[in-house]
């Protein structure tokens, strides 16, 4: 019999046990140089695994932590979220979103998406969830916003990483909506009065890729039954072969579930995503209804 440890970084994880068939045979020089090699590999991929895991789990740990668990309950408006981290072999992402009740009765919302994955992500989503939030109490405005955390954020982050975000300015006594984006998915409206579904189209950057950048803003208003959805591209990308779920799917499920409440919408699509995709997210995904009630 051989052992071998495996060995990797200083640590043994484990031994490598082989035997011969015939009790009397021995092994050869060159043999113990192959068990050698095979379980040196065996040893990086297993710590591999390992850092990935506690990668992951620390990554999740600290979202849980900066990620709201419910939006605010608002007036003549009904809310839903969904957020889920990716199943398959992709560490944490760095999704954020978030809805902040302001003293002047507004709300502000967004979703957004920090570029890279695991701890550095999600470390970078926190600065950039409490910067949007920090700013937004001067003035909740989004061009504002997004135009002052574009020019704090670029000199927080490490070259190369970018945001996209859709950031609104919602009023729930009348309604009143203004949205900016920076270069995120577009935004879904849906109209009751007209039964359809339209994309709200932007063509801003996302965040620190232009410094000094103004960024622009558009005002809608939403009636009684209107309902607006924000997302991650985690949704839409979710693939089943070659085929993408994508953006009008998403809208006509959108349509399709839209007399039940804004919970209930957010399960019902998560519920078809996943069996469009037969249960694997490769990517981190947020899901935000907003429907008008009154």
């Amino acid at each position: 019999m051989a052992t071998v440890p495996l060995r990797v970084r200083g640590k043994i994880l484990g031994f490598l046990w082989v035997s011969m068939l015939k009790p009397k045979q021995v092994f050869s020089n060159y043999d113990m140089m192959l068990f050698e090699s095979i379980g040196g590999q065996a040893a990086v991929a297993i710590d591999n695994i390992n850092l990935f895991e506690e990668q992951k789990y620390i990554s999740e740990t600290l979202q849980r932590g900066f990620l709201p668990k419910q939006l605010p309950e608002l007036k003549h408006t009904d809310t839903g979220i969904f957020y889920a981290s990716a199943t398959e072999a992709a560490v944490v992402g760095g999704d954020i979103y978030d809805a902040l009740q302001l003293p002047n009765g507004q709300v502000s919302i967004f979703v957004g998406d920090v570029s890279g994955q695991g701890v550095e992500a999600t470390t970078d989503a926190a600065m950039v969830k409490y910067t949007l939030r920090a700013v937004s109490f001067q003035n909740s405005g989004p061009s504002y916003v997004l135009t002052k955390a574009n020019n704090i954020i670029a000199n927080q982050l490490v070259s190369g990483r970018f945001i996209t975000l859709v950031y609104g300015s919602y009023y729930p006594a009348d309604g009143k909506l203004l949205l900016g984006m920076a270069g995120h998915p577009y935004p879904l409206l849906y109209s009751a009065a007209g039964n359809q579904v339209t994309p709200v189209v932007g063509k801003d950057p996302a965040l620190t890729l232009i410094p000094s950048y103004e960024y622009t803003e558009a005002e809608f208003r939403l009636s009684s039954g209107d309902i607006l959805i924000l997302y991650t591209d985690g949704i839409i990308e979710l693939r089943r072969g070659k085929e993408f779920f994508g953006i009008e799917r998403l809208s006509d499920l959108l349509a399709k579930y839209s007399g039940l409440k804004a919970q209930d919408i957010t399960n019902k699509i998560m519920d078809d995503a996943r069996e469009f995709s037969e249960g694997h997210l490769a990517d981190d995904i947020v899901l935000m209804v907003i429907k008008r009630t009154d």
